[in-house]
């Protein structure tokens, strides 16, 4: 306090809050927010009368509930409606933004007006929708209909990883999905509204900006290029964006604190140097106000034609803060107005406290001004005795500092984020700081000086050449990418322990924000926690189980036998960055024929299935089960050094564990019931029973719907009440959840199942 520090910890104190809410298994009190009102209260009446520390005790749990209050309010103004279960229906809705998604294929946000065939009793307001094939584009405010498949984002792949049902639900997206063809138009909407019309014509420049730099650069460069000036990323090819990945480049692409940044700056730079040039204008106007006015009114239209995506508000709210100080005479580069650009966030959108981008942008930033504040007290005195003049020694000497700057600086970034590369994505860049340190000056003094030149020219139409030198740089950059990325350099780091982010991120906030050598404590705190992260073993589980109950993998040290010739891509890399998986072990395939024929409605159970209700009855003959019997011999589930199941194309799959326990993975429901004649744990995404009358545990859809992907360690015991499950959803009462209650069939939200922990008879005790 006696260094007035006590601001830089408000924006910490306040997400923490946020932080907390969203982290809950339930909806806190309302009379918690009371209680932070008076906490709050308490804490200015004390200050007033001089009691600091008491003040300071007052207010931290005042704040936290405080930033509980914001998530809280954040999340029942947006009231996302996220969509129950894949459906495919006909689609009438308003083209809000459209992004293009290479070789002409198109990806539209669209603000649904109608459902039909069948009509969705409980409809998202908005979804995501690409149009596959080679179409022209829909304009924005177009409306259009046409049938698409609609499916809920997913939750989960793992216990511990990103629900991406959360950033959906924040960003309002009900649903993605494809259309089937291309939509019909209907017409346009008429906006009514100033607000509305701009955010439109925000929309439709930001279109026509992209199409314009892909058109006269095809190629990835175009949609790089396209990228940085309007986040349209997804045109980029996928080996582009892997290479961009692997080689720690991925920041580049993505409108952040950096393109904001050398936007505004060499904008400023430029402005300034043109005024002073001019004869008598520095003698008359204030010339560093102009140029930091000029700026802000550059990165404001910049960020217009962003799409206002939050890494790109983030960013401009940032930068809009560090020009405003130079127009009011204030420091433009201080931990101050760090921590007013996140207050202003965590107020506005308190959920992007949770995301790594957030995280990853303010802790690289915080980083480097506490560690050139270092620098810069202790290179004081070697600035005095710097030769004065120009000279080859002095230039010699510029330019070491230039490049020992540019390499700190990439060395410090990449070391703040390194904790959070780790938490989130399971994984850490080695060569990052290579690729960063060979791309840095590209991108300094080719890509963003020419792609800001090339859009203040656009209008008049003179932009080509500029935006060809831009991809010239950005073809450079690729090559870069790849090279480093053909290294091999990714390191899976596998998942992060739970106390992992809070603890090591307290430690680099200490570090930061204190000027004490108590600083050297939080970096202490920071190395130890990601070394112990690093140093414990966790163990792994036996068996792993996707949420949609159609894909499982038998675990064995590094290698996992799946139950899929072709795994989902996307759950599957989850997979195997935060287990560490080395070797997939596909499954042994046979094709068998019984036949299409419908199921019979039967209310009684069908072989030592238990049936809620009519269900279909079993509809398959004695000889087919047979040769279904002869495809899955049981020397195949011999338990082996390595297990691997057997499967009927399209029918069943059935594996063994090392301990013995026989698993059945279903995809004709038909064959539910032989499944539990012959198996320890069935699984099927679509059951007509609720249990086996065998004994053996059933995990359907709607149960893992409930709980999300499954990890299930076996403890070396065929019986299920000696197994130990963790769910990757511990709740479904928070908002972003919720619709995994919701019964269409019923149209209501069915109560909540009791914890399936204690409902299998599993101990839900595993870390």
């Amino acid at each position: 306090m006696s260094f007035g520090h006590v601001f830089l910890f408000l924006p910490v104190v306040l997400g923490s809050g946020a932080a907390i809410w969203f982290t809950l298994p339930f909806e806190p009190s309302p009379v918690h927010f009371w209680f932070a009102g008076l906490l709050l209260a308490a804490a200015c009446l004390a200050g007033r009368a001089g009691y600091q520390t008491l003040s300071v005790a007052a207010a931290i749990p005042g704040l936290l509930a405080g930033g509980m209050l914001l998530a809280r309010f954040e999340s029942d103004r947006l009231a996302t409606i996220i969509l129950d279960s894949p459906v495919t229906t006909s689609v009438t809705g308003v083209v809000e933004r459209r992004e293009a998604v290479g070789d002409q294929r198109w990806r539209y946000v669209l603000n649904i007006l109608e459902t039909s065939e069948p009509k969705l009793k409980r409809a998202p307001g908005r979804v995501t929708l690409i149009v596959r094939g080679k179409t022209d584009p829909l304009q924005t405010g177009a409306i259009v209909r046409g049938r698409a498949r609609l499916t809920p984002p997913s939750g989960p792949a793992l216990p511990g990883l990103s629900d991406f049902g959360f950033p959906a639900y924040f960003d309002g997206i009900g649903a993605t999905g494809f259309f089937y063809g291309r939509p019909e138009i209907l017409g346009a909407q008429e906006v009514k509204g100033v607000w509305q019309q701009a955010v439109q014509f925000a929309f439709a420049l930001r279109s026509y900006v992209g199409d314009r730099i892909r058109q006269l650069n095809p190629g990835d460069e175009g949609a790089f290029a396209a990228a940085i000036v309007t986040d349209e990323r997804r045109a980029i090819s996928p080996p582009v964006v892997e290479a961009l990945r692997a080689s720690g480049l991925a920041h580049i692409v993505a409108i952040s604190g950096l393109n904001m940044a050398l936007a505004a700056g060499i904008f400023f730079v430029g402005l300034r140097t043109v005024l002073v040039m001019l004869p008598g204008v520095s003698a008359h106007v204030p010339v560093k106000k102009v140029s930091a006015f000029g700026a802000l009114l550059m990165v404001t239209a910049y960020y217009c034609i962003s799409g206002f995506g939050v890494s790109a508000e983030r960013a401009y709210i940032m930068m809009a803060i560090l020009l405003i100080a130079i127009l009011f005479n204030r420091p433009s580069l201080s931990m101050y107005n760090i921590a007013l650009a996140a207050l202003v966030i965590i107020v506005l959108h308190p959920s992007s406290v949770m995301g790594a981008s957030f995280q990853m942008s303010f802790a690289a930033t915080a980083a480097l001004l506490a560690c050139y504040r270092l620098w810069a007290d202790r290179s004081h005195e070697q600035d005095q005795a710097l030769v004065p003049g120009i000279s080859f020694r002095s230039l010699l000497s510029s330019a070491s500092r230039l490049l020992a700057g540019t390499l700190m600086t990439s060395l410090i970034g990449g070391l703040a984020t390194a904790v959070f590369s780790i938490a989130h994505f399971n994984q850490l860049t080695a060569y990052g700081l290579a690729a960063n340190l060979a791309t840095m000056p590209i991108i300094s003094l080719i890509v963003m000086p020419f792609g800001l030149i090339g859009m203040l020219l656009m209008p008049f139409g003179f932009d080509q050449p500029f935006f060809m030198i831009m991809s010239l740089g950005l073809k450079l950059v690729i090559a870069v990418a790849m090279e480093v990325a053909s290294w091999g350099g990714n390191t899976e780091t596998g998942r992060a322990a739970s106390w992992l982010l809070p603890v090591a991120t307290a430690g680099l906030i200490i570090f930061s924000l204190l000027r004490t050598r108590l600083r050297w404590f939080g970096l202490f705190i920071l190395v130890a926690s990601v070394c112990v992260n690093a140093s414990v073993e966790r163990p792994r589980a036996d068996l792993v189980i996707a949420e949609d109950g159609r894909m499982a993998a038998l675990l064995s040290g590094t290698s996992a036998s799946i139950t899929t010739e072709k795994p989902s891509e996307f759950v599957f890399k989850q997979w195997k960055n935060a287990l560490g998986l080395e070797e997939v072990v596909p499954p042994a395939v046979t094709s068998v024929d019984v036949g299409k024929r419908k199921a019979a409605p039967e209310s009684k159970g069908s072989e030592s299935g238990t049936v809620s209700g009519k269900t279909p009855r079993h509809a398959l003959t004695s000889k087919e089960i047979s040769i279904i019997d002869k495809a899955l011999t049981i020397d195949k589930l011999q338990p082996l050094q390595m297990p691997r199941f057997s499967c009927v194309k399209n029918l069943i799959c059935m594996g063994r564990s090392q301990s013995g326990v026989k698993i059945a993975i279903v995809s004709d429901m038909r064959l539910t019931g032989y499944a539990c004649d012959r198996a320890d744990l069935v699984i099927v995404s679509g059951s007509p029973f609720t249990q086996c009358r065998s004994g053996a545990l059933l995990l359907t859809g709607a149960k893992l719907k409930q709980t999300g992907s499954i990890e299930m360690w076996f403890n070396g015991q065929p019986q299920s009440s000696s197994w130990t499950m963790k769910s990757a959803l511990q709740s479904n009462k928070r908002p972003w959840q919720l619709h995994r209650l919701y019964d269409w069939r019923t149209d209501t939200f069915q109560p909540l199942d009791v914890k399936p922990s204690v409902e299998f008879g599993f101990s839900d005790n595993a870390e």
